[in-house]
């Protein structure tokens, strides 16, 4: 096994189980409100990317904090901007978003603890999966981008990488669509 290959998944993983470990410990309904704050956040955070490359890539500033920096290329760049932007946003949602999420207490302990479990994988998925398609170049907003050099690369070597990106639509829509049927079907009181 190549050591390369390793080191991505186990990368995914930890920050998987991180993030899972977190959403435990937040509850249902705080964790309710990051993967909200996280579509939220993943559309501003591509908007604003790109509109800093657009505005600042060719800037004389801009390109001697590449080089300070080492970031490298313009995309790679803006992929940081994004990615940085991003998880900024997702934190602060998370810590003092204006808005709550409050859903009906079920029934069993056994249903609480699924559906926190579940919204907690979901949640994990849905973070990641924004990085990864942030990493490999794509943009939500335009629709447009593709596999760097780079990212290439990893996205050869990790099958749990690719596995990420190619189920990037069912990571995306999974939370949404639960988060959906489980208001439909709760009682309030």
């Amino acid at each position: 096994m190549d050591s390369a290959h390793l080191s991505w998944d186990l990368f995914v993983i930890v920050f998987f189980v991180v993030i899972v470990a977190y959403s435990l410990i937040i509850g249902r309904d705080n964790t309710l409100k990051v993967i909200l704050g996280t579509y939220v956040a993943a559309f501003a955070a591509d908007a604003m990317g790109n509109l800093f490359g657009s505005h600042m890539a060719s800037s004389e500033f801009f390109i001697k904090l590449l080089q300070f920096l080492q970031l490298g290329t313009e995309s790679e760049a803006i992929v940081f901007v994004k990615v940085l932007i991003f998880v900024m946003m997702v934190i602060l949602f998370a810590v003092k978003g204006a808005f709550a999420v409050e859903t009906a207490d079920d029934r069993s302990g056994a249903v609480k603890i699924i559906l926190s479990s579940l919204y907690a994988v979901m949640s994990a998925g849905l973070i990641i999966s924004v990085i990864l398609v942030f990493v490999s170049g794509y943009s939500f907003v335009t629709g447009t981008g593709g596999t760097g050099a780079v990212f290439a690369e990893i996205y050869e070597e990790s099958k749990l990488v690719n596995s990420m990106i190619k189920n990037s639509y069912l990571w995306f829509s999974i939370p949404a669509l639960s988060f959906l049927i489980h208001s439909l079907y709760s009682k309030k009181a």
